[in-house]
């Protein structure tokens, strides 16, 4: 007959053969979010990817606040000859992002949230604000002048 341990051990052999553990249909609102990121999709951009991200690496020396959330995040994103600085700032729940496209060249640009979509000017050194994005997902895209436009892969603010 067989001990409590080797009938657990069935039972968790049986779940897992009956799929228990696969994880359950996805959110509606889930859903809709990732529905709403694909309709934004720019297949005529150069992608700029994450080369730097202050969340991932603090910097060494700075004293321990306690309150990440608190201080800035920078974030650097690179394509070929081409990088975008930002800095985010949380402020009433919201965020304000500080940027510049290096080289300059986009008179604006368009900060891309699941269900909307700003655009902001950048002024001639490539510089930009932009104020009250909603925390989640974004994307920037800067349409430059006579070449492709750069986008930034969706990242979390």
């Amino acid at each position: 007959m067989p001990d409590d341990d080797e009938a657990a051990e069935d039972e968790r052999l049986l779940a897992e053969l009956r799929g228990d553990d696969r994880p359950g249909p996805m959110p509606a609102g889930m859903r809709a979010s990732v529905h709403a990121a694909f309709a934004k999709r720019r297949a005529d951009s150069m992608f700029a990817d994450v080369h730097e991200d202050s969340a991932d690496t603090p910097h060494q020396g700075l004293r321990d606040t306690g309150d990440f959330a608190a201080a800035p995040r920078y974030v650097c994103l690179r394509a070929a000859g081409v990088e975008v600085r930002l800095e985010i700032t949380a402020s009433d729940g919201r965020r304000d992002i500080v940027g510049r496209l290096t080289p300059p060249g986009a008179p604006a640009v368009e900060v891309r949230c699941p269900y909307r979509v700003t655009r902001h000017e950048v002024d001639a050194d490539g510089a930009f604000v932009v104020r009250g994005v909603p925390k989640g997902p974004v994307s920037l895209v800067f349409q430059r002048r006579g070449r492709a436009a750069v986008t930034t892969r969706w990242m979390a603010v």
